[in-house]
């Protein structure tokens, strides 16, 4: 008889053991989806402002005649890349233009 209370005290340690064997091994898991960048990220990262300057003139190009196509990719693209562009004007005749980011 003394050694059933030493099995039922050596199987809840085991029990224990193996749920915190199972926790621990499942948080990584979590924690690794979690850092994972998602499309919105990168994207962020490729057409930040503080990029190089080369790739920006390919993603503009071909510029046009007009001035403000030109101007609307810019704000697009590298202004407002980080949160979208809240609004954007063009007058084609002076070339004044106005762009104005979302705020994240």
């Amino acid at each position: 008889m003394s050694q059933r209370p030493l099995f039922r005290t050596l199987l809840i340690v085991a029990v224990v053991f193996c749920s915190a064997a199972l926790a621990q091994s499942t948080t990584p898991t979590a924690a690794t989806q979690a850092a994972a960048p998602d499309l919105q990220t990168l994207a962020q990262q490729i057409f930040s402002p503080m990029a190089d300057a080369q790739p920006r003139v390919a993603l503009c190009s071909p510029p046009t005649n007009d001035v403000c196509p030109n101007k609307n990719c810019q704000c697009v693209r590298f202004t407002c890349a980080r949160c979208g562009v809240k609004s954007f004007t063009c007058n084609e005749a002076t070339g004044q233009s106005s762009c104005v980011c979302k705020t994240c």
